[in-house]
């Protein structure tokens, strides 16, 4: 008999149930020394395997378990990393615990473990494990499978997590119960959420400082800071952080804070404005990083005193309750670093520049020859300014740099060149983290790692740990982290432990594009043996800690239906597998992203298509959600401001200011004075969509979409002679077990037809997705966006072969309802 449901009550000094269905009961408690463990069931012939995954407080461990038809089952992805795991195989006559730990960078094979004991009942089993080997701060989950019948390939049949839903394909558990065995009487059991984090959903708003606060509107093109101005720490004041706070974000990132590459002269204190060869920009690219331990003096009142002007805005968002990020740019500096703060620190003093690659060294060294010595910058030719920045007045540029006359380094796009071109990221270099990109076979490791535990840990990593330090000593929270793709994932999970033994909740957010062919492959077994279509660098990232990466794929599939020839059907087939999908940070638009008003994209429909794309990308799954200042007001990138040219985007290379979000600054008092009716709508449906985004169903709730049911569906908004549905509708339904909480969500991404006469088909799956009671009978929707609409309706019918008539959906309008059980 399979069993269906793993029901849990655990036992730990006193009785506490975590769910009421019925089935086999699971208690934990402590008797004397021991960790028991009971197991009943009522049915005598049973045949289980329960499995337990442990963190004891190693810093080590994986998120990813090991799987196999006749033991695991096919592949488990945890909530933390682990570092024990226990397969308990129980059975009626006999019980055997098998255990794996983690151990240089991989799991150990399985072994029965002497040190446990187990008594076998007819109905019961108890397992009973060494205090001593579980540390004092237990962090667990527990899941079952059932291989009666060799029906359970693929298959999770229970969780002590009641958000698992029984029976799906390939899991992703989202929630841990941590245990402090230290605490007097009895110990505390705590509800964790990935990676240990409480269960607000983070929603970051992408603040880039110098644009933010600089409210200069007579800019001029490729204007210098004194013409065009610039933010300052001291502009994101109490009144905007309020602001942002009530508008409903959790997170800041402050973008581009470190100090970068400049051509503004600092010389009054020691720091003259930068080569010009080196420059993207007057202002200077924020992602070419001069020193990692420092800030840029131009968002200081007082340069002299920058770092403590930041520090001060760090004690600002805290006192708003709002979490500070700042950007982590690993993968490459400038070409002209040198860390006034911690010189000690510096980057390639110790290196041998005879070598192209070594682990010991922090750079990449090009092999002298016909083409150097020296570098040759692509800014100029035939004696002649070619980038946009060394043809403006005043700026003498020759295509040299005098720190590699002698010598020559790696671009950081990669690019070994002794003159990379105008599109490479000639301005940085790229840095060495023991793995050689130019490796045929992408195996050669020269750091710790699965295949090579023993080899040491390289130079680079362990300055990068400084870095990663030194902010959070100072109050940073987290880190918003470049490229993450284009360095080891076993860099980042040393890393991300590290940092986590010094704030356990400091949150890392990687941009990752699994698409890039820079990507650098993990070694871990486990995940390398995922089957097709699901090996790529997001798990590599996702199992090394990262709270979230970039979900990239969802964004080009929304904007393919405006630019391209998508349809909201394809948003399915971008979606990966659940802990991918659940742990992926959305955004439509960022820095690096055409604005939605920019001529040119997003159909040129202007920013009232914002609503309603986020309310698909904030809506489909459980991870962060992003909005990149001037998003909330329609801010619409236009026109050339310097080397950022005019490309849709809000430069990040140039000082210049935000001519929409100008209005909403109002002088420093962030109060939308000067914004228009519409504008002050647009913002409203943010804080709306992030407010319902924020609730159970969409922070810790299961997701199903209804597209593919839908799509011979001849109600399922066709436009005109479209011969199937889902071109312009996208529907989907959350459902969170814990609180109860379900939605219907269905957004019209048409800019102009009003889709009427909708029906949307609810096959038998996605009602048992929703888990109604038996007397749950009569429903209601209550669209919860704007509350003007709500529809009654029996639950029979809704399951009918009609499906749920829809009201009429205007142009770009999302409608999000949700389903309770109405009493009347």
């Amino acid at each position: 008999m399979l069993l269906r449901f793993l029901c849990a009550t655990l036992f730990l000094g006193m009785m506490s149930p975590l769910l009421a269905q019925d089935g086999p009961t699971l208690k934990f408690s402590i008797q004397g020394e021991k960790l028991q463990i009971d197991y009943s069931s009522r049915d005598q012939d049973w045949e289980r395997t329960i499995f337990l995954a442990l963190k004891t407080g190693s810093e080590a461990g994986s998120a990813v378990v090991p799987f196999g038809e006749s033991y695991e089952g096919s592949t488990v992805f945890l909530p933390f990393q682990a570092d024990q795991l226990y397969l308990l195989q129980l059975g009626t006559d006999r019980a055997r615990v098998l255990k794996r730990t983690w151990e240089n960078w991989s799991w150990s094979e399985r072994a029965e473990d002497k040190t446990a004991e187990v008594e076998v009942g007819a109905y019961e089993c108890t397992i009973r494990l060494p205090l001593a080997s579980l540390g004092r701060k237990l962090q667990f989950v527990v899941y079952s499978k059932d291989f009666t019948q060799n029906k359970s390939w693929g298959r999770l049949f229970g969780a002590l997590d009641p958000a698992v839903v029984p029976g799906e394909g390939d899991k992703y558990i989202p929630h841990f119960y941590e245990v402090d065995l230290s605490a007097k009487g009895a110990p505390l059991v705590k509800v964790r959420g990935r990676l240990g984090h409480d269960e607000e959903r983070p929603r970051i708003y992408q603040l880039f400082v110098r644009l933010f606060g600089n409210t200069n509107e007579t800019r001029q093109p490729n204007g210098t800071l004194a013409v065009n101005g610039v933010g300052k720490f001291r502009d994101v004041n109490d009144a905007a952080l309020a602001a942002l706070q009530k508008l409903g974000f959790s997170h800041a990132w402050l973008t581009g804070v470190l100090q970068q590459a400049t051509g503004t002269d600092y010389s009054a204190i020691g720091q003259p404005a930068d080569d010009p060869d080196l420059l993207k920009g007057i202002a200077g690219s924020p992602y070419a990083i001069k020193d990692y331990f420092d800030v840029s003096p131009d968002y200081a009142v007082d340069p002299k005193k920058r770092l403590l002007e930041f520090k001060a805005l760090l004690g600002r968002l805290h006192k708003h309750r709002l979490k500070a990020l700042i950007d982590f740019v690993p993968n490459h500096v400038a070409r002209c670093y040198h860390s006034d703060v911690k010189p000690e620190i510096d980057f390639g003093v110790s290196d041998d520049r005879s070598k192209f690659f070594d682990p010991r060294n922090n750079f990449f060294y090009l092999a002298p020859g016909t083409q150097g010595p020296p570098l040759r910058l692509p800014t100029t030719k035939d004696g002649a300014a070619v980038s946009p920045t060394c043809r403006l007045e005043g700026m003498k540029c020759d295509g040299l740099f005098d720190g590699e006359k002698d010598f020559g380094r790696v671009t950081g796009n990669n690019v070994a060149s002794w003159s990379p071109s105008l599109g490479d990221w000639y301005e940085t270099v790229k840095l060495n983290y023991g793995f050689d990109f130019t490796d045929p076979s992408r195996q050669r490791r020269e750091y710790p790692n699965a295949l090579t535990p023993e080899k040491s840990v390289p130079d680079t990593w362990t300055k990068m740990d400084e870095v990663i330090a030194y902010w959070q000593a100072m109050g940073v929270d987290g880190f918003r982290c470049d490229m993450s793709h284009m360095e080891p994932p076993e860099f980042w999970k040393w890393l991300i432990a590290r940092a986590r033994t010094r704030v356990p909740d400091v949150f890392f957010m990687g941009e990752a594009y699994d698409g890039d062919p820079a990507k650098v492959p993990g070694s871990d077994p486990v995940i390398s043996q995922l089957h097709e279509g699901k090996s790529n660098v997001m798990f590599d990232l996702l199992d090394a800690g990262f709270d979230a990466v970039y979900d990239d794929p969802s964004y080009k599939a929304l904007k393919n239906i405006y630019d391209g020839s998508g349809w909201a059907n394809d948003l399915d087939q971008a979606r990966a597998d659940d802990f991918i999908f659940h742990n992926s940070v959305r955004y439509a638009e960022n820095h690096d992203e055409v604005r939605l008003a920019g001529r040119g994209n997003w159909k040129d429909i202007g920013s009232r298509i914002g609503p309603a794309v986020s309310a698909v990308l904030f809506g489909i799954g459980r991870g962060p959600i992003m909005l990149y200042n001037g998003q909330e007001v329609g801010e619409p990138g236009a026109g050339a401001e310097g080397f950022g040219g005019d490309d849709a985007r809000t430069s990040i290379f140039d000082y210049w200011s935000m001519p929409e979000l100008v209005k909403w600054v109002n002088d420093h008092a962030y109060d939308s004075g000067r914004l228009s009716a519409e504008q002050k709508s647009l913002r409203g449906s943010y804080q709306r969509l992030l407010a319902v985004a924020s609730e159970p169903a969409f922070r810790s709730g299961s997701f199903f979409g209804l597209n593919a049911a839908n799509n011979r569906n001849p109600n399922f908004g066709q436009v005109g002679t479209e011969p199937a549905g889902g071109h312009w509708l996208y529907a989907f339904l959350r459902y969170d077990p814990v609180s109860g909480q379900r939605f219907l969500v269905a957004v019209n991404l048409h800019p102009e037809c009003e889709l009427k006469e909708n029906r949307v088909l609810l096959p038998a799956e996605a009602m048992e997705f929703l888990h109604f009671a038996t007397n749950e009978q009569k429903l209601r929707l209550q669209e919860r966006l704007r509350g003007d609409v709500e529809i009654s309706v029996n639950r029979s019918s809704l399951a009918g072969p009609d499906g749920l008539s829809l009201p009429p959906l205007a142009p770009l309008t999302a409608h999000f309802f949700e389903i309770k059980p109405s009493h009347d």
